[in-house]
């Protein structure tokens, strides 16, 4: 059995990034801090030993080079699955509260444990440009890549019309079940995770500073 994981790198926020408006606090950051990353790995790999996956990669906190020579080349992912029915971008969200469809395809709303009403960015937002980056890179390996995201606190309930690709810990069992079924009735060829793991390997900032200059740009990227 393969199992992975890379060194846990934090940094909040990432490339795609659109403004969150209206009244923020600490408590609803939809990103992966603290213990929400290693969390979700942990039942992302207890679903993967349920379902019989053998051969199979998580790497957690990685940055993705998605746009070299770029203003903002990077981003941050909380956790990279990588499976022979194909490769998933996770994002951990501590959003606390009722989380609900926002006024478009890009925003969630949100009435947070006060009753107050904010507007946060979709997590299938944030991770847009990584999602286009390995569709392209491993479109030779014929491996299929799938934007997730993952409620990290029991705090946050989901709304039900939610897009299926943001879901809580434990919707993940059967999410990926019906993934692996869909890919396997197509009898299509197992992805090798090996070759999917090193053409990845090509396009992540494995550098000491990385995650110090990811952090950087993403300040002088928000609004002052």
């Amino acid at each position: 059995m393969i199992q992975t994981a890379v060194g846990k790198i934090g940094a909040p926020d990432c490339a795609e990034n659109a403004p969150d408006t209206a009244n923020q606090n600490a408590s609803s950051t939809p990103t992966g801090l603290g213990s929400a990353a290693p969390l979700v790995s942990h039942t992302f790999r207890q679903t993967l030993d349920r379902l019989g996956v053998e051969d199979y990669i998580l790497q957690e906190r990685v940055i993705l080079i998605h746009a070299p020579g770029t203003r903002f080349p990077t981003t941050k992912l909380d956790l990279l699955a990588v499976t022979p029915f194909g490769v998933f971008v996770v994002m951990t969200m501590q959003l606390r509260g009722l989380v609900a469809p926002g006024p478009d395809a890009e925003t969630l709303g949100v009435i947070n444990e006060e009753g107050e009403a904010m507007l946060h960015t979709s997590p299938l937002r944030r991770q847009a440009a990584a999602v286009r980056c390995l569709r392209s890179l491993l479109l030779p390996h014929a491996c299929p890549v799938e934007n997730l995201a993952v409620a990290a606190t029991l705090a946050c309930a989901l709304h039900p019309l939610l897009p299926e690709s943001i879901l809580e810990a434990d919707e993940l069992y059967h999410y990926l079940r019906l993934r692996t079924i869909r890919f396997f009735s197509n009898r299509q060829r197992h992805v090798s995770v090996a070759s999917v793991v090193h053409a990845i390997k090509s396009r992540l900032d494995l550098r000491p500073n990385a995650v110090d200059e990811h952090r950087a740009r993403m300040i002088d990227q928000r609004p002052r």
